[in-house]
């Protein structure tokens, strides 16, 4: 008689959910099931559709220095290409690969775009990441560069010993010029938190790249070389122009694409389904409890093993295993930053370049003080097909917030005028430019190193004692990761799963090695 199949139960159908539950479909014979709270899988990268018009979250760049990452992305989205040798450059790293050529523009597919992100500050458009080179001395004026420059130094002779914070962290490798003017306000508005109650630890994940020794060397050499004024060669940081891959009609394509491909090898993907219970037996996880948002009813899954993403905080309690105080105490006192982002359909846009073109950036950071707006997404330049009209702008106003505070609460109607206002005071629309809009918020976009987080360590220590179940993911792991790091999480997991391998710190280890840093993007 054949032995019964194990059924594997994954919580969650965004990158790290998906990834899992297509590899171990090609890879095993067992019974998987995929539960989504959500009534569309993608997660935080899913694709919001308005009218035709569509919202990409956050905004996602895709780039990965792993070549497993990147063929598993061609697999379902190939990329429209002639065949020759494809760079990617995308903060402060290249990555050279070869893909099949692919000409077919009918058929889904993965476009080569620019990437092109500024600060918006005082009225002026500087490079990001911020550069010392002429382009910015001569926007933020002679002085004030001088003062930076020189608070590099004072830093560099004499740095913080003891990083306590994340301001320490800042001002150990920026100076305290540079921190005060493009760092501390900015973060703290994505945050909601002063950088001194902040981990330095987010920096060490997210900052990465850009040195003391390469700014000053960067500065003198744009001084005296005024053509070469960017980090990107071999003597400098970036590329003139950066380049990343991108579905054609925004992430949630790439996912929608990777869930049809796991259905048709049998995997069960419900969505609207939230999970309210886990049963323990022993030191594993037996039963999930199941709320339909459909049927309104409840019902229990058995598993054999399980792949979680879901909040942290949320699956401790929901677990019917004994926990102690301290370890409770811990995980109910992590924190998570909400996200919400406003679209604005508009006739046209105000700002433009000094050619009188229309800005191509991807992204505009908001610097202005005073405002509650932290980013500006520029669909149209994600990927021409983000719009539904070509002669119109879609852009996303970005705010950062938490769940329940007044921006969350507020209604559409009064955050597209927020948004609406805002824009116009800092000179990159008129009011009556705009013609529609909608708002998308996403809880717990950004899990955070604030509150308990410095000893997050008790609570994975206590997760990892359960044999069956692997954190996955950027909730999952509490950790602020981008989409490639939450499916290289789901890669490690399942490999532990058909290897039978006990020990889970391959899953934790992913994005803590040099190679996976990234400079901070939001």
């Amino acid at each position: 008689m054949n032995k019964p199949k194990d059924t594997i139960v994954i919580i969650g159908a965004g990158p790290a959910g998906l990834t899992a539950a297509y590899e171990l479909a090609t890879k095993s014979d067992h019974r998987i099931i995929v539960l989504e709270a959500d009534k569309q899988v993608g997660g935080i990268s899913k694709t919001v559709d308005y009218k035709g018009n569509k919202i990409d979250i956050g905004g996602h760049r895709f780039f990965s220095k792993s070549d497993w990452v990147l063929n598993w992305w061609q697999q379902f989205l190939p990329i429209l290409n002639d065949g020759n040798e494809i760079f990617t450059t995308y903060q402060n790293r290249q990555k050279g690969f070869k893909a099949k050529a692919f000409t077919d523009r009918s058929r889904p597919h993965m476009l080569i775009r620019p990437r092109k992100s500024r600060i918006y500050y005082q009225g002026k458009l500087l490079d990001y990441p911020i550069k010392l080179n002429l382009r910015t001395l001569f926007k933020i004026g002679p002085g004030k560069s001088l003062r930076i420059l020189g608070s590099l130094i004072a830093t560099r002779i004499n740095p913080i010993r003891k990083e306590a914070n994340l301001e320490d962290f800042f001002i150990n490798r920026f100076g305290k010029e540079l921190y005060a003017a493009f760092f501390k306000e900015y973060t703290e508005k994505v945050w909601g938190k002063p950088c001194t109650e902040i981990s330095p630890e987010w920096g060490r994940q997210r900052v990465k790249g850009l040195s003391f020794k390469k700014i000053v060397k960067h500065y003198f050499t744009t001084l005296f070389y005024p053509m070469r004024q960017s980090f990107g060669n071999k003597q400098v940081e970036q590329t003139l122009t950066e380049f990343f891959l991108y579905p054609q009609k925004g992430p949630g394509q790439l996912w929608e694409v990777v869930a049809e491909r796991c259905m048709d090898l049998g995997v069960e993907i419900r969505t609207r389904q939230k999970v309210t219970g886990l049963k323990s037996a022993g030191d594993l996880v037996s039963q999930i409890e199941v709320s339909d948002d459909l049927s309104q009813k409840t019902y229990t899954v058995h598993c054999d093993q399980l792949i979680s993403t879901m909040p942290v905080k949320h699956l401790i309690t929901a677990l019917d295993r004994p926990v102690s105080d301290e370890v409770k105490k811990v995980a109910s006192g992590l924190e998570y930053r909400d996200f919400m982002i406003v679209g604005l359909l508009l006739t046209e846009l105000k700002l433009k370049n000094k050619d009188g073109e229309q800005v191509d950036d991807n992204w505009l950071y908001i610097q202005d003080k005073g405002l509650k707006v932290g980013r500006v997404q520029l669909f149209h330049n994600w990927s021409p097909e983000m719009t539904a009209d070509p002669d119109s702008y879609w852009i996303g106003a970005e705010y950062f917030c938490q769940e329940g505070d007044d921006l969350w609460t507020s209604t559409d109607v009064q955050l597209i005028d927020l948004a609406a206002k805002e824009l116009a005071t800092i000179g990159i629309l008129d009011a009556d430019m705009v013609k529609d809009g909608t708002v998308v918020r996403m809880p717990k976009a950004y899990p955070s190193y604030v509150g308990s987080y410095e000893d997050f360590d008790l609570v994975k220590d206590y997760f990892n004692s359960l044999a069956n179940l692997y954190l996955v993911g950027r909730n999952g792991t509490h950790k602020y990761n981008n989409q490639d790091h939450s499916m290289l999480t789901a890669l490690e997991a399942i490999n532990n799963i058909l290897t039978k391998t006990t020990g889970k710190e391959n899953i934790w280890a992913v994005n803590t090695q040099n190679e996976n840093h990234e400079t901070v993007e939001g």
